[in-house]
């Protein structure tokens, strides 16, 4: 478990901070035993090749600019699928178009925040308020 554990460290560390009880965790939660005993993730890492081998399933403007509620974008800093036109896009069309989206980038984060740490929550937890006022 400890190897998967240091693989996980390297892999997900652009993910932003975690203690060593949330690595523990994520490792424990996210493994699997082999027939032959060994351990490993429990999904296939191979999953990443959807995003280049079918990339337009992720174009989603047309379903976006349909929106008409408050969006709320939690970018990391760091993220390499999110990238920072497409979250300032985000502002101009569909519901930013309306003044109804915000968006936020977490430094020292990659991806998305794991919401782990008080400001992360604050930042949700105002948003569904002002959302729900």
């Amino acid at each position: 478990m400890a190897e998967l554990e240091a693989f996980f460290r390297q892999v997900y560390k652009p993910y932003g901070w975690l203690s060593d009880e949330q690595w523990r965790r994520l490792a424990e939660t996210s493994a699997r035993r082999l027939p032959d005993g060994r351990v490993t993730p429990h999904y296939d890492p191979a999953m990443v090749r959807q995003f280049t081998d079918h990339p337009k399933d992720y174009d989603l403007w047309e379903h976006y600019d349909r929106l008409r509620i408050p969006v709320l974008l939690l970018r990391g800093a760091d993220s390499d699928l999110v990238l920072p036109d497409a979250a300032a896009e985000m502002l101009t069309r569909g519901p930013g178009a309306l003044g109804l989206a915000r968006v936020v980038e977490i430094p020292g984060c990659g991806h998305a925040p794991a919401l782990n740490v008080p400001a992360q929550l604050e930042l949700v937890r105002s948003f569904i308020e002002t959302a729900e006022s």
